[in-house]
């Protein structure tokens, strides 16, 4: 069945995506973890990941051109596959309402930023971090990997898009619905007590402690 390929949120800031360049073509086989595109944002560009597996199908948005998030650029299914009907429908111009991007800003000018497991494929529901690559205390910096993320599909790295000190993260190996808290990043000796205590806890593995 083919999957429509959306532009993802890739910062917290992001509005709007524009593709620098492709690194597929229509016919192509295209495996999960393969690198589809070059994506430039408001902070950097940034590579696009596959989630799906198969036939790239039709590249809907051009090079230089910009996509508001969540809008189609691309099709992935069955070599051969009929895709009319995906094209022909409102599927196109759907906006998907995330009510918690992944990395938000506090409220409150506590100067950190919370990180929330972000939707890593259309049917994912929840991930799990296989492991951290970054430890609590470690400099991070945008671009940086902080870790490998096990979702329904594959094995997909978690890339950093805010820079600072991380100051927390949850245990390796606990299943988090999608915008949960993972992490947070920010300044040295910040107190994240205020940000924990505000977290929508119905978001959040029951098992999770401060360290």
């Amino acid at each position: 069945m083919a999957e429509i390929i959306r532009m993802p949120k890739m910062s917290d800031t992001m509005e709007e995506g524009t593709i620098a360049r492709w690194l597929k073509k229509v016919g192509d086989t295209i495996k999960s973890g393969d690198v589809l595109a070059e994506v430039e944002t408001d902070k950097a560009t940034m590579e696009l990941e596959s989630y799906e597996e198969g036939t790239l199908l039709h590249i809907e948005v051009k090079e230089q051109q910009p996509v508001k998030i969540d809008g189609m650029i691309a099709i992935i299914g069955k070599q051969g596959e009929k895709i009319e009907h995906i094209l022909n429908t409102s599927l196109k111009t759907i906006e998907i309402k995330n009510t918690q991007p992944p990395h938000v800003k506090d409220e409150n000018n506590i100067k950190a930023s919370v990180i929330k497991m972000p939707k890593m494929s259309d049917t994912m529901v929840e991930g799990t971090i296989n492991r951290w690559l970054k430890k609590i205390g470690d400099t991070v910096k945008s671009g940086d990997i902080l870790a490998e993320v096990d979702t329904d599909k594959a094995t997909m790295e978690l890339e950093a898009y805010d820079e600072g000190i991380l100051l927390y993260t949850v245990e390796p190996q606990k299943s988090i619905v999608i915008n949960g808290i993972i992490a947070i990043i920010g300044e040295k000796d910040t107190d994240i007590s205020k940000l924990l205590n505000n977290t929508d806890h119905s978001t959040l593995p029951k098992t999770v402690e401060n360290r």
